[in-house]
């Protein structure tokens, strides 16, 4: 017997043990298979980048999360990424700018934080998630949307909510306020403060915040609005539903027009979907542009969370074979379903 010597990790960072490290690797490769059927070409960043590049674009609004540190074979300071979705635009508009748009990507790793989300206590994250660079018309964010509730579905995580946002409108509304009142207002928009507002004088943007729920109540209030951007963001909203609608996505929709949570880079739609039966969120993305101009489509999947809910697959059974069997003699029983172990 080995005596354990108890190791301290850092806070938000801890192993991940069997049986749950087989789940993730299983959850992960079920994942990249479906979206790779979709032909969504997986890519693998690296772990680290020059924080000159990582946090450009849509990096720069993940720079609080980054751990930065010298690179002792260079003048440049090194970044570990907190995100990936940066990472994956600067290939699209880099090493694969030449290929062909659409332009469909698919990619799966860790990433690590300097603090953990809200109430959370992890730091260390595995993202699994897909990008559409090209453009960002309806029919691409109905296709990213389609293809995660699937994805997810295949899985066991059914009975979604997708939550629609148009974090855009508060930035044309900002505008029309003098810049000292834009931080105040973007804090009380993001805490869901409207009493805030009100103290602010920013009325217009109280009464936006009361535009949340099902998708078809709140789509007639927008339409209403005598905002022209707020017009815009019900004709892009009221589109994505019908189209969700004709793919047969059969999530809840829902929308909450100002929602800030998230890394806000994202341009037009934004959204974020739940899994009812656990009540939580597994996975966030929207449209945005890349630090090269160029329009994409993207959602990321937490993987953590979901599998923290998902109950457990039953064991394989085993089987012990003798040390003189072939590997080929093994493999046979693998087919079967077994687990060999070498033995007496």
């Amino acid at each position: 017997m080995v005596n354990a010597t108890p190791t301290l990790l850092p806070s938000g960072l801890a192993d991940v043990l069997p049986p749950l490290a087989a789940a993730e690797f299983r959850l992960v490769h079920h994942f990249l298979k479906t979206f790779s059927a979709f032909g969504y070409q997986p890519v693998i960043p690296p772990l680290a980048e020059y924080a000159s590049s990582m946090l450009k674009g849509q990096g720069e609004a993940t720079s609080h999360h980054v751990f930065k540190m010298p690179d002792p074979l260079s003048p440049e300071m090194l970044a570990l990424r907190a995100d990936m979705t940066g990472q994956v635009a600067r290939i699209a508009g880099g090493a694969l700018a030449n290929m062909p748009r659409p332009l469909r990507l698919c990619y799966a790793g860790y990433t690590l934080r300097t603090a953990p989300e809200a109430l959370k206590t992890r730091r260390q994250h595995t993202q699994v998630g897909i990008e559409r660079f090209g453009d960002m018309r309806t029919e691409s964010v109905a296709e990213v949307l389609a293809i995660a509730a699937h994805a997810l579905a295949r899985n066991g995580v059914d009975a979604l909510t997708i939550d629609l946002h148009y974090p855009s409108v508060l930035e044309a509304l900002l505008a029309h306020y003098a810049p000292e009142k834009h931080a105040p207002i973007r804090d009380a928009v993001r805490l869901k403060d409207p009493a805030r507002l009100i103290q602010l004088e920013a009325m217009d943007i109280a009464e936006m915040m009361r535009h949340a729920g099902p998708a078809d109540a709140v789509l007639k209030r927008l339409a209403a609005s005598p905002l022209p951007e707020v017009k815009r963001a019900a004709d892009d909203l009221a589109a994505l539903v019908a189209a969700l609608s004709a793919a047969k996505v059969t999530a809840t929709l829902t929308i909450d027009l100002l929602d800030l949570a998230g890394y806000g880079y994202y341009s037009g739609i934004g959204y974020a979907m739940f899994w009812n039966k656990a009540g939580i969120e597994v996975g966030r993305g929207g449209c945005y542009a890349t630090s090269s101009g160029e329009n994409a489509v993207g959602f990321t999947l937490y993987i953590n969370d979901v599998l923290e809910q998902l109950p457990s697959e039953p064991a394989a059974p085993i089987k012990t074979i003798a040390y003189s069997t072939s590997t080929t003699e093994a493999a046979a029983l693998h087919a079967q379903g077994f687990v060999t172990i070498f033995g007496h």
